[in-house]
């Protein structure tokens, strides 16, 4: 009975965007990711919650839900912009989400954004929150 409603709470979107996983399903990601010791936000997602829907301007609704790979080079400025996997979000019942960077950092620097592989050709990208 006690997992039963553990397990139940685990898929409620505030638990998944306060601790950082993922649920399943197309929209599952949450609002906050934790890398490095830092949390990165992102205003286009947020596990399915409610008050994330109820809580944007017209101008993020109209936003599509992620970028594909090669818009991301555009948003660069760059084609073929270097990807390195440096950690993963957590995903309830499926595969994790890989964490990128763009292009490699010196050690210690602190990124302004990480990018977060959704699902195949759909990337979103977090930025950091918080001062330096």
């Amino acid at each position: 009975m006690v997992l039963g409603a553990l397990g139940g709470v685990a898929f409620i979107p505030k638990v998944a965007n306060h601790v950082g996983y993922a649920l399943p399903g197309e929209k599952g990601l949450p609002y906050r990711v934790h890398y490095n010791g830092r949390d990165y936000r992102s205003d286009v997602t947020c596990a399915g919650a409610r008050w994330c829907e109820d809580d944007r301007t017209p101008e993020q609704r109209v936003r599509p839900y992620c970028t594909s790979r090669a818009g991301l080079d555009r948003a660069r400025g760059s084609s073929g912009t270097r990807l390195v996997k440096v950690d993963d979000v957590f995903a309830l019942f499926g595969p994790s989400h890989p964490v990128f960077t763009a292009g490699a950092l010196p050690a210690g620097e602190t990124v302004t954004t990480v990018i977060v592989e959704a699902s195949a050709d759909c990337y979103l990208t977090y930025t950091l929150m918080g001062g330096p």
